[in-house]
């Protein structure tokens, strides 16, 4: 009997062929999320779990347009706008927006979307949807009881805290008037600040320990300390809590018993002092000796910390400037021994300023840590990758074939940025502009390599920012044409060349004018009247706006006074305040010099300072900001809106008022989204008792809108736009006099 053939290749190919289209095919009918396919803006199949979310019958959808799942034709319109470039990269698309199923009826649905082919996007696309309505109004509702419940917690006559793992994680207003603390300045803070010291609250813990974590109730009267270090006695009531995080959390409830323990503390204090001033000299003993262990290892450690901090930045740990130019030079010397060529990358990241000024210094360099390590993590071993300093970067490619080597590697560092940024729990989009010079080609040596990519990376911010350029002769004419405008900016102020105009700004109810914003121009000799976009940014990177905004400083407070003898009527001047100057030390010295030289009263200034400033949280900001409000002088948030702020930050802040940003005000007739932020931003300076200034007014529709929903003042081009002190006399303040 013939044996039967042994199955071919081929035949085994083909079988598991089917059994992986059997298995893709399982996943895809019983998935429990709807995955559809599309191409040419047509429904090419999809899985019973799509069919039945959009009320479908399965089959129904094949060939079917893509704008019959959505509310209207401009909500399929614009998603194809927002998905349709980054789909065209291969990226993923992801989005929570209303859909539309067959009967009409809307729902809530999360979107994410992928090419099938990133390697063809016309291939078509895979839509994965999922229906989020019950989710999101489970959401509302929880939002809901936590409110109901923080009422409660907000006006009880007891202090009430909650800890996690010893720290504070929430407190009602009764806990921190108990204590002494600011209101919203107790959370984040771990639970040792109530005590003495370390041994005082372990010795509590110890206390308390057996009935919390017999999940019995415990009460305990202990000496505790207020924020200014003044002793309070409390009764405790505690009460460990399960929340399903594995830390130990507990429930609060404190009464200040301090006059019924006043004359038992009196008794114990000599006896209290004596142990604390022990534990003290203890400590100090503890630490003396411990400095001097730490002594030895650190003088060890020392040269080689000093080593590496000469070679390296100290923010990222990337190469710095000196040992860039040495890992150059020897690419150079290799690559004209092997005929090859290298390549130069000037990246500078796109409105880093803007970015910085939003997130503060901190997140600023928080953002230039996870760009170096983006960067790094996208180039070979044996490329170098260095921070000259700001958000300025070179990347030197050594041993490359062709210069379009160094393009494809700069399209891949532009691809790294598409992903989002995750920044103190931001997201931040970061892209870079980059210039490309090849060695020998665009220079050999150092120098001018250097400053021909760096001439590249402005012709690619030129180009629309986020994408690479190589460099070009052309270019040294547009940067020397940009060097030109610093060098002039340097002696402008000097020459007398900076003017400032003013805008007014008017009483919504009374229509009379209640003040000016003072906004500076450049009268340049040769180009004529220069946008501050094209100045101030060169003046923030120069710290030329140090003494330019003193310059401004005084003029306002110099015209002010003028016009209030000529016989006008008193009015403030508000001032903008950049970042660079609102973090100078001397910063109230040099505002008090200038009401001092004019004779101007502090109520006639108002300072304007960005969101992002205040954000910053600094000891530094706080001071100046509460010396400021003492000295009288009236403190604005400028394009409020557009940054990060808080109600916590904008209770603790000695603000007088909220700036509505123009962007808002520019749609507020037919985008309900501005409508609804600029009512909201209004209703809250109400209730926290700021004025509040719409800017960009155009139009009488605009106005009324706001003078509807309450603004006190409005400034913009309906009434003027910014003019000199002589029209502003003329067209203004005759009229009110």
């Amino acid at each position: 009997m013939i044996e039967d053939l042994p199955t071919t290749r081929t035949e085994q190919t083909a079988q598991r062929q089917r059994q992986a289209l059997l298995e893709y095919h399982a996943i895809l009918e019983n998935a429990w999320v709807g995955i559809a396919f599309s191409r040419d803006r047509k429904i090419l199949r999809c899985n019973p779990r799509f069919s039945e979310i959009f009320g479908w019958p399965h089959g129904e959808l094949t060939g079917q347009a893509g704008s019959v799942l959505y509310t209207s034709a401009e909500a399929y319109a614009e998603i194809g706008q927002i998905a349709g470039p980054i789909l065209s990269l291969g990226g993923v698309f992801e989005t929570e927006t209303e859909m539309r199923r067959k009967d009409g009826s809307t729902f809530l649905a999360q979107i994410h979307a992928k090419a099938i082919n990133t390697a063809d996007t016309s291939a078509g696309t895979i839509w994965i949807c999922e229906d989020i309505t019950k989710r999101k109004n489970n959401e509302a509702s929880m939002r809901r009881l936590l409110l109901e419940q923080r009422a409660i917690l907000e006006n009880a006559s007891v202090g009430i805290l909650f800890t996690s793992d010893g720290v504070i994680m929430h407190c009602n207003p009764r806990m921190e008037e108990m204590f002494n603390w600011e209101p919203g300045t107790l959370a984040g803070h771990r639970a040792s600040i109530f005590f003495t010291s370390a041994e005082d609250y372990a010795g509590f813990g110890a206390a308390a320990q057996p009935a919390l974590t017999s999940n019995q109730l415990l009460d305990l009267e202990w000496s505790n300390i207020r924020k200014d270090g003044t002793s309070i006695w409390c009764r405790h009531l505690a009460k460990s809590i399960d929340l399903d995080d594995g830390k130990l959390s507990t429930v609060w409830i404190t009464e200040d018993i301090t006059e019924r323990k006043a004359t038992e503390e009196a008794l114990h204090r000599a006896h209290d002092e004596l142990e604390l001033r022990v534990r003290e000299r203890t400590a100090e003993l503890d630490e003396l000796n411990q400095r001097l262990r730490d002594e030895i290892g650190e003088r060890q450690q020392a040269e080689d910390r000093m080593r590496h901090m000469a070679n390296h930045d100290a923010l990222t740990g990337l190469p710095n400037r000196r040992l860039l130019n040495d890992r150059l030079s020897q690419a150079m010397a290799l690559a004209h021994r092997g005929k090859h060529k290298l390549a130069v990358l000037f990246i500078d990241l796109d409105r880093f300023k803007t970015i910085n000024d939003s997130l503060g210094h901190a997140g600023g360099d928080l953002l230039l840590q996870e760009v170096a390590a983006r960067l790094a993590g996208t180039l070979r071993e044996g490329d170098t990758v260095a921070r000259l300093g700001g958000d300025e970067f070179v990347i030197v490619l050594p041993d490359l074939d062709t210069a379009d080597d160094a393009g494809h590697v700069a399209h891949k560092l532009v691809e790294a940025f598409a992903p989002p940024f995750l920044i103190k729990d931001v997201e931040i989009h970061a892209t870079p502009s980059i210039g490309i010079a090849i060695y020998p080609n665009d220079g050999k040596d150092i120098a001018t390599l250097t400053r021909n990519a760096d001439a590249a990376m402005y012709h690619a911010k030129d180009m629309g920012r986020n994408n690479h350029q190589f460099f070009s002769e052309q270019m040294n004419v547009m940067a020397s044409k940009r060097f030109a405008l610093e060098s002039n900016l340097h002696g402008a102020l000097e020459r007398n060349e900076l003017l400032v105009y003013y805008q007014p700004q008017i009483n919504i109810e009374t229509r009379q004018l209640c003040g000016f914003e003072a906004l500076l121009r450049w009268q340049h000799p040769e180009q004529g009247l220069v946008a501050p976009g094209h100045f101030i940014p060169l003046a923030e990177e120069t710290h030329l706006i140090i003494p330019i905004g003193e310059w401004v400083l005084h003029e306002v407070c110099r015209q002010n006074v003028a016009w209030q003898r000529a016989g006008y009527p008193v009015l403030p001047i508000a001032v903008n305040l950049s970042p660079t100057q609102f973090r100078q030390r001397d910063l109230v010295e040099i505002i008090e010099r200038a009401l001092a030289g004019s004779g101007m009263a502090a109520s006639c200034l108002k300072l304007e300072i960005t969101e992002g400033t205040l954000m910053e949280m600094t000891e530094l900001t706080l001071d100046t900001l509460s010396r400021l409000s003492a000295l009288g002088v009236g403190l604005s948030i400028d394009d409020f809106g557009v940054g990060y702020s808080s109600l916590n930050y904008l209770k603790r802040f000695p603000v007088d008022q909220l700036k509505i940003d123009q962007s808002f005000v520019r749609e507020i007739a037919t985008d309900p989204d501005d409508a609804a932020i600029v009512t909201a931003i209004i209703g809250l300076a109400k209730s926290l008792k700021l004025g509040v200034v719409a800017e960009g007014i155009e139009t009488e529709q605009q106005l009324a809108f706001v003078a509807q929903a309450g603004c006190h003042e409005a400034q913009g081009f309906f009434f003027s736009q910014p003019i000199s002190a002589t029209d502003a006399e003329l067209r203004f303040l005759k009229l009110c006099s």
